[in-house]
């Protein structure tokens, strides 16, 4: 697995209801240099309520560095914490945060002397998932989320549906995220708070606080207990709901249907394909300059191509291009966003199964563990973290993975290209056994975009 300290930019304390944390942040997640406004907002307001305060189980949906999450589990020791988020660099950074503010669980104890019993507890759980998912093992007493606004309206509306059982995840027997009286926190950009009160109430959620910041608002709301209705907020229908399916879905999991945008038909290079967009990634109504840089340098240089990897899909339009035009019969997809890795794999499977390959999703921080010389090719969209050198281990990496013959084929701006290519191996190979040369087959330019082909001799 990859070395979390190069990713690391500040630690910092911080303390919730008396108890003193420290937070390691990265240039690579939310809010790298301080605990964000949104957040403290947010603990502010919760930190006195009483359902809080006797919670058993409590859930911090998006949980980043799990400032959230491992506060409470820091303040309230009788409840079980889990965390989720999308991004696998999220999750391991809230674990090295658990560990490193001791947030191990407790055990079960019974006094030898008063008979005095404690329950045990288990250390909070962190888990790799995507908002609304329906993996998230409910129901809870208490769920928190610092709302991303860039997950988009449909998905955040669905995700107060959720938290009341008013519409659950469509293939799954997922119960409501809260249970009856249970209550949640929430916290969104001022610009959604508006809109947020209608999807609380479209939810038949009540809210019974709020607070509202200079960026920020509040909603603390609650699920009606069985029988009753709630009142929610504006007046809303609450059979009305606006996280309906987008077209096009088709092929797609049930669960994830939530998070379609749109199904188009593009154009890469020289290929015409269908492919969906999807809410909270791009290239959702056009492939970036960088796809289209990225396959007119692949289509001057590759001719022999079976087992391709590519680093960062996106949607997965680079790997439609490539499953087509170079006949791929294993596509490997590596990233840390979990909705990236489904949405590619929704977007492979939509393929006439003749000329579909055998699609393989992992983890990004997980590559290091792939098998040597296992690709013909490395499709990589560089994930650039400021102070972090990302250049020697994309070359360490396409040094081991890539047979003799294969290639690399990288897309980025002007100036992390020539970084790239001034630290090109050549001469002794970075890991001994040889010496391996890349040679520069192709490059192109377009629009602040530069992709390079090299061929490994």
């Amino acid at each position: 697995m990859v070395d979390l300290s190069t990713y690391v930019n500040k630690t910092v304390d911080f303390k919730f209801s008396g108890a003193e944390l420290r937070f390691d942040l990265s240039h690579a997640l939310f809010s790298s240099f301080d605990i964000d406004q949104g957040t403290r907002l947010l603990l502010k307001t919760v930190a006195r309520d009483p359902v809080l305060a006797l919670s058993r189980r409590i859930l911090d949906e998006g949980c980043g560095v799990g400032v959230i999450g491992l506060c409470m589990a820091k303040a309230f020791p009788q409840a079980e914490l889990v965390l989720r988020d999308r991004d696998s660099l999220a999750v391991a950074f809230a674990e090295r945060n658990r560990l490193a503010n001791k947030l191990r669980g407790i055990t079960a104890w019974k006094d030898p002397v008063t008979g005095e019993e404690r329950e045990a507890r288990p250390a909070p759980r962190i888990e790799w998932g995507l908002l609304s998912d329906g993996r998230e093992g409910g129901p809870y007493d208490f769920v928190l989320s610092n709302l991303p606004a860039k997950a988009g309206a449909p998905v955040l509306a669905s995700f107060f549906d959720r938290l009341s059982g008013r519409r659950s995840v469509p293939d799954s027997s997922a119960p409501a995220l809260l249970v009856p009286g249970g209550r949640a926190g929430i916290v969104i950009v001022n610009p959604l708070a508006e809109a947020a009160a209608s999807w609380i109430a479209q939810a038949g959620l009540s809210v019974v606080a709020q607070a509202r910041g200079t960026g920020h608002h509040v909603y603390i709301v609650e699920r009606a207990e069985e029988g009753v209705v709630g009142a929610g907020v504006g007046g809303l229908d609450a059979s009305s709901s606006s996280a309906e399916p987008a077209s096009g879905d088709e092929g797609v999991p049930l669960w994830l249907r939530g998070y379609l945008r749109g199904d188009e038909r593009f154009k890469l290079a020289d290929f015409s394909y269908r492919a969906r967009g999807f809410w909270g990634l791009g290239e959702f109504d056009t492939p970036s300059y960088g796809s289209l840089v990225a396959a007119e340098a692949a289509s001057r240089a590759l001719v022999d191509c079976s087992r391709a990897l590519f680093l960062n899909p996106g949607v997965g339009h680079l790997a439609l291009w490539a499953a087509k035009k170079l006949g791929l019969k294993s596509l490997t997809v590596a990233s840390r966003d979990r909705l990236s890795l489904e949405a590619a794999g929704a977007n492979i499977a939509s393929l006439p199964e003749r000329s579909r390959p055998e699609y393989v999703a992992i983890d990004a921080l997980g590559a290091t563990d792939l098998p040597s010389l296992s690709f013909d090719l490395i499709f990589e969209n560089p994930d650039v973290v400021p102070e972090r050198d990302w250049v020697g281990p994309s070359w360490e990496q396409a040094e081991r993975l890539v047979r003799p013959g294969g290639a690399y084929l990288a897309v980025c701006s002007p100036t992390e290209m020539a970084r790239l290519e001034k630290r090109r191996p050549s001469g002794e190979a970075l890991s001994g056994g040889g010496k391996p040369r890349w040679a520069l087959a192709c490059q192109r330019r377009k629009k602040g975009f530069v992709a390079s082909v090299w061929i490994k001799g």
